[in-house]
């Protein structure tokens, strides 16, 4: 049977205000992630503000969502310049790429930084990216149907009754393509002062002035390693509904890297690191990496240079009506990889001119050369 999971995938975007070194203008949010994953630096590309626009609701004709309260003990630690314990899952678990996410080319300073485990939670590939390149990047996702109040787990003997801050969008969840063994997720628990947090807050499109961001700020409790120190409530980022897959998708290789090599920095469980190792990942053929990459190229100058930001939208729809893991069946890989190629064959011949214009002159953003030598040369 061939089978491609229906992903329930909604169109959103996101509008980056003029910065030091680039200006967009409505650039999809699924691109903007891919442009700043791949940026070697925070110099690379220096955001000043992020405003996401509305999920459209079926028969509304002027859509909105409303802004997302933040949670008390972030709102408390800014009023007050205190500190604020981050839980770090995904990327952000390297220390490296932690310290250089700042959106305004100031390294953020890391008081501490320790491995944890947060119960009743999961690491999810489930906010929605671009594939085939990057389909899904990492987020936190509740095991329990709630995933919050009055939960109690025994994690290594010891026993904690959490006390989550509920989400707003507790009734949107996601399937896992792969489990881990507990109910639990392991990362990185980081100190930070409020300033910094803020700053990896706005990193991740989140901050007091976007009305509608890719993610949301959720407080759970975190347990340390460390058994002689207590458990901490911690403020982790979960994806919100309109950028949440359905079913995880696979996260690219260069993603996982960066996660197997943050967890082996933290000294994570073995357990847990065998569970990175294990997970499947995003794995495509040379003509189709190409393919991605030239698309790529296209559809960032359509979207922020002419502005017509609907054709990366339809095309993002349609390239996950017809995207499987790489997890799937032979014969439903081969399919997808056959209509994923029809699909992105336009935006590629139009981003191979593209790119022989910008090479001739020189004119190759930073970023654009580091994706081509991960994805072009296969080095992903």
């Amino acid at each position: 049977t061939i089978y491609f999971p229906s992903l329930r995938l909604t169109i959103f975007q996101q509008q980056i205000m003029k910065s030091q070194s680039l200006s967009f203008h409505f650039v999809p949010k699924h691109l903007l992630l891919l442009i700043c994953c791949f940026s070697s630096s925070s110099n690379t590309i220096k955001f000043t503000e992020a405003i996401f626009t509305k999920r459209p609701k079926t028969g509304d004709a002027s859509p909105s969502l409303p802004s997302l309260e933040r949670p008390s003990l972030v709102q408390k630690a800014l009023e007050t310049n205190g500190c604020i314990y981050y839980f770090g899952l995904g990327s952000n678990m390297s220390r490296t790429k932690l310290e250089n996410r700042s959106v305004c080319g100031t390294k953020i300073n890391i008081q501490s930084m320790e491995a944890a485990v947060v119960p009743n939670y999961r690491l999810a590939f489930n906010m929605r990216g671009f594939p085939p390149l990057e389909p899904g990047m990492g987020s936190l996702e509740p095991t329990s149907p709630t995933g919050r109040d009055d939960d109690t787990t025994t994690t290594e003997g010891t026993t904690t009754t959490l006390q989550q801050e509920s989400s707003s969008n507790d009734a949107f969840g996601s399937k896992p393509l792969h489990s881990y063994m507990h109910n639990e997720c392991h990362g990185a628990l980081v100190k930070l002062s409020a300033e910094d947090y803020e700053k990896v807050a706005r990193s991740e499109g989140v901050s007091a002035e976007a009305t509608n961001p890719g993610y949301e700020e959720i407080v759970v409790t975190a347990i340390p390693y460390d058994t002689n120190r207590p458990p901490v409530q911690a403020v982790a980022l979960r994806a919100r509904p309109h950028v949440r897959l359905y079913q995880d998708p696979c996260p690219s290789v260069r993603y996982m890297n960066i996660l197997k090599e943050g967890a082996q920095e933290l000294g994570l469980k073995p357990c847990y690191q065998d569970f990175l190792q294990q997970h499947p990942v995003q794995v495509n053929s040379n003509i189709l990496r190409k393919l991605a990459v030239l698309n790529l190229v296209w559809t960032v100058l359509v979207s922020y240079r002419l502005k017509m930001r609907f054709v990366s939208r339809i095309q993002s729809w349609v390239l996950f009506q017809v995207y499987v893991p790489s997890s799937a069946n032979r014969v439903s890989r081969i399919l997808s990889e056959i209509l994923t190629s029809l699909i992105l064959f336009p935006g590629s011949f139009m981003g191979m001119f593209v790119f022989a214009i910008m090479h001739m002159t020189g004119s190759i953003p930073p970023f654009m050369k580091v994706m081509i030598d991960q994805h072009w040369h296969g080095k992903s």
